[in-house]
């Protein structure tokens, strides 16, 4: 087979493929250690997590020694696919204002009211919705908001991704997402849920409209084949009796119509997962991101392999970030990465869940050696 872009379509059309491939996402490794711009000088700092014979390196080098395929140009390129923007005759106003310990005071301003959030080195430390009444205020933001495909930065994207995969993205999450992790927050959203049932469930509807008028306008005509609903699900945050009736149909009804015109999808699942594993084989995705067994997560990968294995889904990643940590010995994380291979080949994209933050960048190569070796 002659390349990663072929490969991956193989593997989500389950065709026959002569290799696994390894795809790790070592974006926030490789920007946190400054890899491009290091010098011997430079490298006493970060001789622990980098090889040596990476300084100075591109991250494309990067995945070309350790024969890897990328996933998403926007992370490790900066490549975004999806827009967002005001539309034309928006009458939103932001004012910032930043204070002495680097927190931001976003206010936003429109003609039906405003609402302010407090930003920190990007994690929201107050949500914007705080009364009932600042729903209103949402709906007029998301209703201003465009979305549209760039077909400039796709183009770049194909082009710098030639020699490693075909390009793939993510974009918004569900309503009951963007209420947990943007407006409410988790605890403010499972109150109103309860306090003022039917107004959070009509802005839910809303919402619904509104982005299922997106997917058939801009997602299911652009021209990507994978696509990623990035929602950061974990049991904790969408327990089962929310996950059913707030998330479970809105999916089904999304990949269905990205099914329909020939396109894959797959969501991102990590953190603690165990009270939503039942549900997994029966959705309609055809994959499943950062599904993570321990010592990080909460399932074996037994379990985890007789559930979503059984039916034919497929993994994409599966190897724990902390293997990639001193703290372990280098037999866990080899031992992890051949019971993996074992147990999902050929459904699979072999990956680190989720990503490799930090970490010792000499144990890429051991995965790669344990890859090249293994006959899918």
């Amino acid at each position: 087979m002659s390349n990663f872009s072929e490969l991956i379509l193989h593997i989500f059309e389950h065709k026959p493929i002569d290799r696994i491939i390894w795809q790790p996402r070592i974006m926030y490794w490789y920007f946190s250690n400054q890899v491009d711009r290091l010098t011997p000088e430079k490298y006493q700092s970060v001789e622990q997590f980098v090889p040596k014979e990476y300084i100075g390196k591109s991250i494309k080098e990067v995945y070309k020694d350790i024969n890897a395929s990328i996933r998403y140009p926007e992370e490790t390129f900066g490549f975004v696919l999806f827009n967002e923007g005001k539309k034309a005759n928006h009458q939103i106003r932001i004012k910032k204002i930043r204070s002495k310990d680097k927190r931001h005071v976003m206010k936003t301003i429109t003609p039906v009211g405003e609402v302010s959030q407090i930003i920190k080195e990007g994690r929201i430390l107050e949500f914007p919705v705080k009364k009932i009444e600042d729903l209103k205020v949402i709906k007029y933001i998301e209703e201003q908001t465009d979305f549209m495909f760039n077909e400039f930065m796709y183009e770049k994207a194909k082009k710098e991704m030639q020699d490693f995969g075909i390009p793939t993205s993510y974009y918004f999450r569900s309503p009951y997402m963007k209420c947990v992790l943007s407006y409410l927050g988790l605890e403010r959203t499972i109150i109103y849920l309860r306090r003022y049932k039917t107004e959070m469930e009509d802005f839910f509807h809303y919402l619904e409209e509104l982005d299922l008028s997106k997917y058939k306008r801009v997602i299911t005509k652009c021209p990507l084949k994978l696509l990623n609903f990035g929602e950061n699900i974990d049991h904790n945050i969408s327990p089962p009796p929310y996950f059913e009736k707030y998330l479970l149909e809105y999916y089904e009804t999304r990949v269905k119509l990205l099914h329909n015109v020939n396109k894959f999808a797959f969501i991102h699942i990590d953190g603690s997962f165990k009270h939503l594993l039942p549900y997994l084989p029966s959705m309609s995705f055809d994959g499943y991101e950062a599904l993570t067994p321990p010592p990080q997560g909460d399932v074996p990968i037994e379990s985890i392999a007789k559930t979503i294995g059984e039916s034919g889904k497929i993994l994409l990643d599966g190897i724990p970030a902390t293997l990639f940590l001193r703290n372990f010995e280098e037999s866990k994380l080899i031992d992890k990465t051949k019971k993996i291979l074992e147990l999902f080949s050929p459904n699979l994209i072999l990956g680190i869940s989720d990503e490799l933050c930090h970490g010792d960048g000499r144990r890429l190569k051991t995965v790669s050696r344990i890859v090249d070796k293994f006959e899918p």
